[in-house]
């Protein structure tokens, strides 16, 4: 569970309910057809405008916003290669093939995999971009979709109010219709400013952040191999790779690292 997603939505949602509750009552927003207005309309707009795969990719993308999102160990990963490469420069980059199976990252695998079996760097490079690129289109069309939903529920928002006050003027003559009309008038564009700037778009934003954390993480995959199999010094490599990571980050790995290296000399 995200944490921070959680609390984010349940005290937005109690500080919107105690402001209700201050000015009025919790019943004058809870209207069903300005939820079958906004949230039908919506997703409905969803499906017109994105294909079902990427829908489905959508709405999934939005329980991620509550799940407690993938780890990633720069630090770790940072240390797995550069121990791959002092083993590639001391004992020849065959010496890799028997310690693939044993790398937790799969990614990273599959790419010493191609440099044990002599696969020319340029093609390794290629290889690298594509997967990174691929991993990253599909993050996009997601975010995109969300971004979408958004952008319009709002809009919807503005459809209900427009329902709500011809109906209003319509019958004008009927006191007792006025105040159901234009509360349907007024709650569908609430609902809809509530949705998108308390949900879809923090949610949008979100599923952002950790596609850049997972994009630099295959990037530093990516450039690590690529230093390994071009047989470049590992001190170069790892001031390379710790170009990625802040000073603060870097100080941390490199107190570590000396640490490490003086209790093995001891």
């Amino acid at each position: 569970m995200d944490k921070t997603s959680v609390a984010g939505t349940i005290l937005g949602l109690l500080l919107i309910t105690i402001g209700i509750k201050i000015s009025g009552s919790l019943k004058m927003f809870f209207d069903i057809s300005s939820i079958f207005i906004v949230f039908g309309g919506g997703c409905c707009s969803l499906l017109v405008a994105f294909k079902a795969e990427k829908v489905k990719s959508a709405l999934a993308g939005i329980r991620l916003a509550y799940k407690a999102p993938k780890e990633y160990n720069f630090m770790k990963l940072i240390s797995s290669i550069l121990m791959i490469a002092e083993s590639a420069r001391k004992e020849g980059i065959l010496s890799l093939e028997p310690k693939i199976a044993e790398i937790e990252e799969p990614f990273l695998a599959r790419l010493l995999q191609l440099v044990v079996d002599s696969v020319d760097a340029k093609l390794i490079g290629e290889v690298i971009d594509t997967e990174i690129q691929a991993t990253s289109q599909r993050h996009t069309d997601v975010i995109d979709a969300i971004n979408f939903l958004a952008s319009v529920t709002p809009a919807f928002g503005m459809i209900g109010t427009i329902i709500g006050l011809v109906c209003l003027l319509g019958n004008l003559d009927d006191p007792s219709s006025i105040g159901p009309n234009m509360a349907v008038a007024l709650v569908t564009t609430f609902y809809g400013t509530v949705s998108a700037n308390l949900l879809l778009m923090p949610f949008a934003k979100k599923l952002g952040e950790r596609a850049q954390e997972e994009d630099m993480y295959n990037d530093i995959i990516g450039r690590g191999v690529i230093l390994i199999a071009s047989g470049t010094n590992p001190r170069i490599i790892q001031e390379k790779l710790l170009s990625y990571l802040s000073e603060k980050s870097r100080a941390t790995f490199n107190e570590l690292h000396l640490a490490e290296e003086l209790s093995q000399n001891a």
